[in-house]
């Protein structure tokens, strides 16, 4: 079940050489006690990694690396109209939105083909094409790291924002999430307006009828033309937050770039793009040694040269230093930096 000095490269998708003291991929909640109770005897940090999808990896993890495998999925209830669905924390994200759509369960639609796991969702509050996968979760089960003490948190209780949770601020690496309930109609509704997703769905289905099955095959088309495959050129998907304004300051960048793309935001802020932020300073197609930015999508970094971990965070530095020398604007970064 244990395994020493293993090279976590195989299991992060920006394929980052780093090694951990200790790896365990438990599958059921008693071998993940073991392994946490062997933690605390070694006093070991401990490390939830999932499919290493929103991290960057600079250094050996000198402790214990989690990768759950519980990929159950368990109907709890069945009302008028909706489902209560327990979904493992180690399935795959994807797959999980394929089955729920099989099921006749609908509302994840829009968050298709998003990588990393179940157990990660509610971490970042995955979010895309207008919908935020806070929208769905009924409830967060999990376990606390120093002790060992099971938890089973309610979807307020877990503080959603945008890009946030609970699990990012007072619980952020006190926490490993076992599964996840989430709350979905069984009634077709689609969520479009997203201008992407409305642009694509105009220009290819125009004559068709919305449907669930259709809103999920665009964004995947999306994303797709959009966003580099992971398994194919590594990366952590977009690699920094659309940053928030004050109203006061979007004003005075809009007048003096009138083309800023703009969204509403939280709390009457103004969202901005960091992809069009980082566009403007030229960094599209750039490279800073073997790390690079995609050449079709500045929010996405990527290892194309074997980088390090040190050289992807070089990289994402000079971006943000040039976005702030600019517009004064602070990026930050959406993974997590060990």
């Amino acid at each position: 079940m244990l395994r020493e000095l293993v090279d976590l490269q195989p299991y992060n998708t920006l394929a980052l050489h780093a090694r951990a003291a200790v790896f365990c991929e438990p599958v059921s909640q008693e071998e993940l006690l073991a392994a946490l109770s062997l933690a605390r005897s070694r006093q070991l940090p401990v490390l939830p990694l999932g499919e290493g999808s929103n991290i960057v990896l600079t250094r050996d993890y000198p402790g214990l690396v989690l990768r759950l495998r519980d990929n159950r999925i368990q109907l709890l209830r069945e009302q008028t109209g909706t489902v209560l669905v327990r979904v493992g924390a180690g399935l795959n994200w994807h797959q999980w939105v394929q089955q729920s759509l099989d099921n006749g369960w609908y509302g994840l639609e829009n968050l298709a083909l998003i990588p990393g796991t179940v157990g990660a969702s509610p971490v970042q509050n995955i979010g895309a094409y207008g919908v935020e996968v806070a929208q769905f979760i009924d409830s967060v089960q999990g376990v606390y790291l120093d002790s060992g003490e099971a938890f089973d948190l309610d979807n307020k209780a877990c503080r959603f924002a945008y890009r946030d949770s609970l699990f990012k601020q007072a619980l952020a690496h006190k926490t490993v999430i076992t599964s996840v309930v989430f709350r979905l109609s069984t009634v077709p509704a689609v969520h479009a307006s997203y201008a992407a997703l409305r642009d694509y769905l105009a220009e290819h289905h125009a004559d068709e009828p919305l449907t669930p099955t259709l809103v999920m095959e665009a964004v995947c088309a999306v994303r797709r033309s959009r966003l580099p495959d992971p398994h194919l050129l590594p990366n952590v998907g977009s690699f920094f937050k659309n940053p928030q304004v004050s109203p006061e300051q979007f004003v005075a960048l809009q007048q003096q770039y009138p083309a800023i793309p703009h969204y509403p935001g939280e709390q009457g802020r103004v969202k901005l793009a960091a992809a069009w932020l980082i566009d403007q300073c030229g960094w599209k197609g750039r490279c800073l040694g073997p790390a690079c930015v995609h050449e079709h999508q500045a929010l996405v970094l990527v290892n194309r040269h074997g980088a390090s971990g040190e050289e992807m965070l070089a990289l994402a530095d000079a971006i943000a230093a040039d976005v702030l020398a600019r517009f004064a604007v602070r990026l930050e970064p959406e993974p997590w930096i060990w």
